[in-house]
Order: C-alpha cells, then structure tokens, then sequence
C-alpha cells in the first residue's frame, strides 16, 4: 500500500451524474458528484461550501433531503449527514442505478428492475426496506419522479418507452403508459396538477396529462440526441427548460406551444441537469464538461443572459 490516497481533485467540479437541489430555509444548495467524492455549492454564488471524504468506489446516482445526502456506488447506498458518514444500506444484489428521496421514503431501483422503498425516518446501518417491488422483465427502469400532490405515488419511465405509476405505500401499480416504443430519457413533473413531462431518445418532449391519459402538446429537438434533462419555471413565467446531448438547452413556451430561444453554446459536451430555481428566472445547468452554469431566464429579453461559468480554469486540469 502507498503512502499517499486521493483526497480531493483540484478542477475538478461534477462528473456525469445530475445534481441534487437541498433548500433548507432560505438557503438553497447543489450537491453534486465528483468522481469518488461529492461536493456541496452555495446556489447564490456557486461558491464550494463542502465536500466529502473519498469512497471505495465511483458515485453513480445521489440525493438530498434536510441535512443528508444519500449517494450510490456499486450496490450500495451510503448516507451523510453533511460530510460525515452515518450508514451504508447494502440491500441490492445489483448496480443501483437510480436513487430518489422525498418525504419520510427513500427509493432506490437496481439493473435487475428490483425497486426497493426504505423508511428514511432513521439512518441506521442496514435499515430493513420497508418495501420491494420487481418491475418486470419487460419494464427496465430508466428515471423516476414524484408527483406533486400525488401522495405515496412516484412514476417511473423505463428503456421500453412505456411508464407506470406506482403506490410506494401499497405497493400497488395504480396504472400503465404504453408509451412510444422509445426509451424514456427523463422526465419531470410540471407546476400544473395531473401534467408530466416525458424526454425521449429520439429527441422528443411530450407533455403529458396523467388523469385523462392523453398528450397535451409534443416539442421536437432541433439537434439530434436524448433528452437527458429538463425542468419547468416558477416564477411566472410558463417556461420549459430542456437539454439534451448535444450541450444546447432549449427553452420552450408553453403557453404558446412553441420553442421560446435557444442557448447553443451552453456547453461543450452533454446536459447532465437542468434545475430553475424556485420563484426566480435563473436556471442552473451542469454538463459532462465539468461545468456549473447559472443563467438568468427572460421571456421579455427573448432567451438567458448573465450566464457564469464555476471555476472555468478546471477544463486546463482535466483535458
């Protein structure tokens, strides 16, 4: 064994997982992954607030709520309490490869399709699942999101191109999305009750109305690539935010039905996450390029300004 073990990359600011967005009174953070490590910025001024000890293996997935975050390498998930190791959940037999916490609940879904719900009103050292729900051979989990005002219920978009919601309490799938017959990229719930929006491989953004089961409008890429993120606004403005892998975001009008601006030197590689802030018109981005951006949304301006890049000295580090 050496001397010397990695502690912290210097330049080096996400990797290609999605950020996670904490608010905990008026202050609102992003946690992101770094490799083997993760790292906590301020939102204001995107200034490094904290990171964490190295693990064993690369994160792959994370997620925040109050003081902890849960992070997931190889089939474990670990828990901190801001930088400080309280347990690791060893329960999956496979990768995870999705991690998702809200409430008092803590789901997590694997290669296999094995979705795992684990009660998150204690961290202890292999807390017992509270529930496990196999998909399927024919329904391989792609993304997952919790439905504002649909309690206990969270909907999961799968390669097959189809989407369920599923009862995390009952364990119980309340109903099945055929779907389009492409992969289910991404997906997000919009500020409108009953109304999801879907990105898929092929480019497409299909806003969704789960009560009446029925599309209210679809928005086509004009750069080829997946969707891989989007987010809607909330600050007033009926704005939808997408980015796909061709590193340009697309801001739509959703009361228009129509594409608002385009940002096409947003980044150099992939969109990994799109997040608006709440009740403001700033939008922050993080890419596959080792970059955090934060732009300023104006539909009256017609696109983003003010866009700032997060240390931009790191590129000179890893490339």
């Amino acid at each position: 064994m050496g001397i010397f073990e990695p502690f912290r990359a210097i330049g080096y600011i996400p990797s290609g997982v999605p950020f996670s967005i904490q608010r905990l009174g008026n202050e609102t953070s992003v946690t992101v992954s770094v490799g083997k490590a993760f790292q906590v910025y301020n939102c204001g001024k995107l200034t490094l607030v904290l990171f964490s000890p190295q693990l064993h293996h690369k994160i792959h997935a994370l997620a925040s709520y109050l003081d902890f975050t849960s992070v997931v390498y190889a089939a474990d998930i670990c828990v901190f309490k801001r930088a400080h190791q309280l347990a690791t959940w060893s329960r999956h037999s496979g990768k995870v490869n999705s991690l998702m916490v809200f409430r008092d609940h803590a789901i997590s879904v694997d290669v296999d399709g094995n979705l795992l719900i684990l009660g998150f009103k204690g961290v202890e050292e292999n807390y017992a699942p509270v529930g496990h729900i196999m998909m399927g051979d024919k329904f391989t989990p792609t993304c997952m999101m919790h439905l504002d005002t649909y309690l206990n219920k969270v909907l999961i978009g799968s390669q097959e191109g189809g989407l369920q919601l599923w009862n995390v309490s009952t364990m119980k799938m309340l109903f099945e999305v055929k779907g389009w017959d492409l992969s289910v990229t991404s997906c997000v719930s919009s500020p409108a009750l009953d109304v999801v929006t879907v990105g898929c491989a092929d480019g497409k953004i299909r806003v969704y109305n789960t009560r009446y089961d029925e599309e209210v409008v679809t928005f086509t890429h004009s750069m080829p690539g997946a969707v891989i993120a989007l987010s809607f606004g909330t600050d007033g403005q009926p704005l939808l935010a997408s980015g796909g892998s061709s590193g340009v975001i697309s801001i739509w009008n959703l009361e228009k039905r129509k594409l608002q601006s385009v940002v096409r030197e947003a980044h150099d590689s992939s969109i990994i996450a799109l997040h608006f802030s709440a009740n403001e018109p700033a939008l922050m981005s993080s890419s596959a390029d080792n970059s955090i951006k934060s732009d300023y949304v104006d539909c009256k301006r017609g696109g983003c300004y003010n866009s700032f890049l997060v240390l931009p000295y790191a590129s000179a580090f890893l490339k």
